[in-house]
């Protein structure tokens, strides 16, 4: 898996979470978040 690729993503993230107005869209956004790190993880 590109790396770059994934970091981007979550730095995208992150921005969406600073903006987070709901529970159910903080609960995507950290699902989301959580696949991109363990995509990362994995040798």
């Amino acid at each position: 898996m590109n790396l770059e690729k994934q970091h981007s993503k979550l730095l995208k993230l992150q921005a969406k979470a600073d903006a987070c107005t709901s529970r159910k869209e903080a609960l995507k956004i950290l699902k989301k978040s959580d696949k991109a790190i363990n995509k990362l993880s994995r040798p």
